[in-house]
C-alpha cells in the first residue's frame, strides 16, 4: 500500500490516481468531502487530517491496520507564500510553516518504523536552494524540509528506508493560480527558466515513479531538481 498525503490537490491528484492503476492506496487530507469522493472514485479509505490539532504520531499510524505493509509515503500537502520578510505575519509564517515542514515530519514519524524496505518523498521547491526574492518564509520551511530528509535518510538506512526529496519550481496547480493568473505573469514566470516553461504533473510523476520504484534502491538522502535549469543553469 501507498500512501499519499494531500491527494486531492493537483500533484496528489495525479498522483493518486498514477499509483491506484497498480496499487492499493490510502489518501491523506483536509476536506473530508473531496477525500470521499476520491476513496469512492479509487475503492480506498482515507483520513482526514487537521495539522493544528493531531494525535500524536504513535496514535495515527493506527490509521491504517498493522498487518498491511506499507511500501511508501508521498507528501504532496504544501502551499506557497511569496511576500517580503516585513510583509509577512506571524501567523502567515506558522501556517506556511506548519503545512510544509510539520505535515512532513508528522507523516514521517507517523509510518517510518512501518515503511522497511520502502520509499518515502517529499517536497521542497527551487526556493529552497536558490535565494529567490519574497520567498523567505517558503524557503525557510522547504529548505528545512531537505534538511530533514537527509537526517531521515540517515536514521532510517537500516531499515532499508530511501528518504528523498523533489524540488521543483513554478508548476500549473491550484496552488499558483494567482501567481500564473495572466498572461503575462506566465511569460515572466516562464522566462525565468532556462527551459521556458511553466511545470506540469507530466514533469513531477516520471521521478516520484523511479523514487518508488526498485530502480532507484540505491537512492537515498537526495534532492531531485526538477526545475528547468533554474536552480543551477545560466544560459543568457
Amino acid at each position: 500500500m501507498y500512501i499519499i498525503a494531500g491527494s486531492t490537490g493537483t500533484l496528489g491528484s495525479a498522483v493518486t490516481e498514477e499509483l491506484s492503476k497498480t496499487d492499493d492506496i490510502f489518501i491523506i487530507g483536509r476536506d473530508n468531502d473531496k477525500l470521499k469522493t476520491q476513496a469512492n472514485k479509487y475503492n480506498c479509505n482515507y483520513q482526514v487530517l487537521d495539522l493544528l490539532n493531531t494525535p500524536e504520531p504513535r496514535e495515527f499510524t493506527k490509521i491504517i491496520e498493522p498487518d498491511v505493509e506499507i511500501k511508501g509515503l508521498v507528501n504532496c500537502i504544501g502551499s506557497i507564500l511569496i511576500k517580503p520578510l516585513h510583509g509577512t505575519s506571524i501567523e502567515e509564517f506558522n501556517d506556511v510553516i506548519t503545512t510544509n515542514l510539520f505535515s512532513s515530519y508528522y507523516l514521517m514519524a507517523s509510518f517510518a518504523r512501518r515503511m522497511k524496505n520502502g520509499s518515502a518523498i517529499f517536497f521542497s521547491s527551487v526556493a529552497g536552494s536558490k535565494g529567490l526574492s519574497n520567498h523567505e518564509a517558503i524557503s525557510a520551511a522547504k529548505a528545512g524540509i531537505e534538511g530533514f530528509a537527509r537526517s531521515a535518510a540517515a536514521t532510517y538506512a537500516k531499515d532499508n528506508l530511501r528518504v528523498n526529496v523533489i524540488a521543483p519550481s513554478i508548476m500549473d496547480s491550484n496552488m499558483s493560480q494567482k501567481i500564473l493568473s495572466t498572461e503575462t505573469a506566465r511569460e515572466v514566470s516562464k522566462n525565468m527558466h532556462p527551459i521556458s516553461k511553466i511545470g506540469d504533473t507530466d514533469d513531477i510523476l516520471p521521478v516520484i515513479k523511479w523514487l518508488l520504484s526498485p530502480d532507484a534502491k540505491w537512492v537515498t538522502g537526495q534532492t531531485i531538481h526538477v526545475d528547468g535549469g533554474l536552480s543551477t543553469v545560466k544560459p543568457r
